[in-house]
């Protein structure tokens, strides 16, 4: 367990240590938000309902929405498929740790600094440039915080299952940031799940991707509350087992590949 620790330590000291990046990541992430804001700000018409949202709910989710993009990465992540690629993964498989566990304590150290330094921060300004909707109850609080931590979880493991493919393309890069991409729609990030017709909700809702950002902001809004937001908690758990079993179960066999070609 130490070891893990350790690296997830060492991993946010890494992230402390490029503050420029971070600066530019927040400055982008914020530009962008306000621009989705205004958007859906446009969208509403006048009108202080729309389903479900209110025009606070609707500004709130965007600054939500943004403020997650680092710690969930979002956008990709590709440092297993690098090594993989590079055949540094010869020298992780061979060493007394478990390979899965390697990775995701150090995502664990990305993803906090990321939430800390871009999200809470991205918050902050939300709140200062338009006031946002908050949490009524310790408990809604607690939920979130429970719902956050868990996206970054499963986030991870669909990283994780994505870029096993490494161990089979030649060059995953492609077939990876796709698979990023195509997360952004279903997880409710681009616009919110409530906004979409009935049978497509549905499909979105039979995969782990609203478990990425749906589900932590309709906790936070409210929008799910007490069983309701149980059950949501309970389905990213569910789906967070599901894709810690794939992952480990696909990378178990693209070890096998890696040793069975003397790689």
């Amino acid at each position: 367990m130490r070891l893990y620790l350790e690296l997830a330590k060492k991993s946010f000291q890494r992230q402390v240590a490029y503050r420029s990046a971070t600066l530019a990541g927040f400055a982008t992430n914020l530009f962008f938000g306000m621009l989705r804001a205004a958007v859906l700000i446009a969208v509403f018409g006048g009108r202080a309902n729309l389903a479900g949202y209110s025009v606070a709910d609707a500004i709130t989710y965007t600054g939500l929405t943004q403020a997650l993009i680092g710690a969930t990465a979002l956008w990709g992540w590709y440092d297993m498929v690098r090594s993989i690629k590079s055949g540094e993964v010869a020298s992780d498989l061979s060493k007394p740790f478990d390979y899965y566990g390697f990775w995701l304590a150090q995502d664990v150290g990305r993803s906090l600094y990321q939430l800390l330094a871009r999200g809470v921060t991205i918050m902050i300004a939300y709140a200062l440039i338009f006031g946002v909707s908050t949490p009524g109850s310790i408990g809604q609080w607690a939920l979130t915080l429970l719902s956050v931590a868990l996206a970054m979880l499963i986030s991870f493991g669909w990283r994780f299952l994505v870029s096993t493919t490494a161990f089979w393309v030649v060059d995953a890069i492609g077939f990876v940031r796709m698979a990023y991409f195509l997360v952004l729609f279903p997880s409710g990030f681009l616009v919110p799940l409530d906004f979409m017709p009935g049978w497509l909700q549905a499909l979105c809702r039979a995969t782990p991707f609203p478990g990425f950002v749906d589900t932590p902001v309709t906790i936070y809004l409210g929008h799910a509350r007490d069983g309701a937001a149980a059950g949501l908690i309970a389905l990213q758990i569910a789906w967070l087992v599901v894709l810690v079993g794939l992952g480990r179960l696909v990378a178990e066999a693209g070890r096998r590949k890696l040793t069975i070609q003397g790689g």
